[in-house]
């Protein structure tokens, strides 16, 4: 079995997908440390979108009632090399480079994330969240699709201060 035979079926096989780890976690966040907090809405779920393998490493979206972040975790095969909380990790998708700030947690381990929308207060509904989370990832993997696209695709009313992510959405930097 050659290399890309080994990436489709690990992206194909449940038990390598880690989006059940990140709802896991992250529902225990909302329901314990995160559950009373102002800034939340109400209308939002924990969800993992669209995780995929992405040279070594699986990318995907996390919505959550109190933002919604890109979300990058190691292979079984690939772990994170040592970081420092202050760092930031540039890493190049098809679309866009973004910075990742590393994170850890015991009921995930290691993973990096990236800010699109804190605090998630722009969102009506876990449907539009959902929408524009597969919208990010399609603006990230599939850039040549979305050449035409416009910012009001993604219908954000607040851009991102980094021009990295401005550009992501089609705005100047």
């Amino acid at each position: 079995m050659h290399a890309p035979d080994v990436v489709r079926r690990a992206a194909t096989d449940p038990a390598h997908d880690p989006s059940r780890r990140v709802e896991a976690a992250f529902a225990q966040i909302a329901a314990t440390r995160m559950r009373d907090l102002p800034y939340l809405n109400p209308s939002l779920e924990v969800a993992a979108v669209g995780f995929r393998l992405w040279q070594s490493s699986w990318i995907g979206v996390l919505v959550t009632p109190w933002g919604i972040n890109l979300l990058q975790l190691p292979t079984d095969d690939a772990p994170f090399a040592a970081w420092r909380a202050a760092d930031a990790i540039d890493v190049t998708l098809p679309g866009a480079m973004l910075a990742f700030v590393p994170a850890r947690l015991d009921a995930l381990g290691e993973y990096r994330q990236c800010s699109l929308f804190s605090p998630a207060q722009q969102f009506a509904d876990q449907a539009s969240a959902l929408a524009t989370a597969h919208e990010v990832l399609r603006l990230l993997f599939e850039p040549e699709a979305s050449a035409d696209a416009t910012v009001a695709a993604v219908a954000t009313p607040a851009p991102p201060a980094d021009p990295r992510r401005r550009r992501l959405f089609g705005l100047r930097p």
